[in-house]
């Protein structure tokens, strides 16, 4: 692999995160309404209407007057820019505690339900977008392209929704909201772990539902052309097996488009899980980031979207460097 390149797309990648992350605290911090403003603002209210307020509350004031930038917006930029790369994302509004370590605190969660409906509804979806798009034009592929494409018009938090009313509140199946019983000690026990994963079924299986339906439409079309190519039309002269052609000819072919897909997906999934989070209480950076926008919990926020933007552009980078692996034309090139 050239080094020059390499070394190019890293340097994109980074300026890429910084640049994006510059426009994220501009819109924030230097808009009219910006929450730094509107807080402030309500604090000098409260001030004005009791003259007491200011001295029992004035490291507090201090606080959030810090917090609105007074300088020039390019030196107040390059300045958080700075303190973002030493890891310091500020100090939550509402608690005041730092928000990398709530961050630390919920993106564990995210990330174990996101990357686990992510495999299940990608290795499953291919699977059968594979067999659909292989046997094209009959009344298995055309049911399933129906349901599927009914399936994928349903919004992820309606879906959530009806499967916490059934499976949380009516059946009782699967409780309706946490990380873990309130009952067990968090630790590598087995009575935790199982708690975990009986709380994490109802998130997974939401999430699995909504990449479902993609997984397999795009495997189906991209299963249909590749069947159009040469080297299947000469297999298929030849005599070669229909489960072979399927998977060693076409299975093969048709799923590497899916693959920078899959590795794309999986940052934008972690903002994505904002619906899934908060309908059954699960503590992850998407619940987090529903409560910091409820509450102007700006800071908080901003930290969130730096995850997020980080995600996305840490997975196309590895989406390009791996894609090459996979696929020797790539490499060749």
């Amino acid at each position: 692999m050239n080094k020059l390149w390499l070394i190019r797309r890293f340097l994109m990648a980074f300026l890429t995160i910084i640049i994006t992350i510059i426009i994220s605290w501009a819109l924030i911090e230097y808009s009219p309404n910006s929450p730094a403003n509107a807080i402030l603002s309500n604090l000098r209210v409260t001030e004005a209407s009791n003259p007491k307020f200011a001295q029992i509350y004035a490291s507090e004031l201090q606080f959030y007057k810090d917090l609105v930038p007074h300088g020039n917006p390019i030196i107040e930029s390059l300045n958080y820019i700075i303190q973002v790369l030493h890891g310091n994302l500020g100090l939550d509004v509402i608690s005041e505690e730092p928000v990398s370590a709530i961050i630390a605190q919920a993106l564990p969660w995210t990330i174990f339900i996101v990357s686990t409906s992510l495999i299940i509804s990608f290795f499953i979806g291919i699977r059968i977008g594979q067999k659909m798009g292989y046997k094209r034009g009959t009344k298995l592929d055309s049911s399933l392209t129906t349901f599927f494409t009914l399936l994928r018009s349903i919004p992820l938090y309606i879906s959530g929704a009806i499967l916490l009313f059934i499976l949380g509140f009516e059946l009782h199946i699967f409780p309706a909201g946490g990380a873990y019983s309130p009952t067990i000690t968090p630790g590598l026990s087995l009575a935790f772990i199982e708690s975990v994963l009986y709380h994490a079924v109802l998130p997974i299986f939401t999430l699995t539902l909504a990449n479902l339906a993609g997984w397999a439409l795009q495997m189906r079309a991209n299963t249909i052309y590749t069947l159009g190519e040469d080297y299947v039309s000469f297999a298929e002269i030849r005599g070669v097996k229909d489960k072979l052609i399927e998977t060693k000819y076409v299975g093969r072919n048709a799923i590497l488009p899916l693959y920078t897909s899959l590795i794309i997906s999986i940052g934008f999934s972690i903002g994505g899980s904002v619906f899934v989070e908060e309908i059954f209480s699960y503590p992850g950076i998407g619940n987090q980031l529903y409560y910091a926008i409820t509450n102007n919990d700006y800071t908080l926020e901003m930290g969130i979207f730096i995850i997020i933007i980080t995600a996305v552009v840490v997975g196309v980078l590895l989406a390009d460097l791996t894609y090459s692996l996979i696929d020797p034309r790539v490499r060749n090139e």
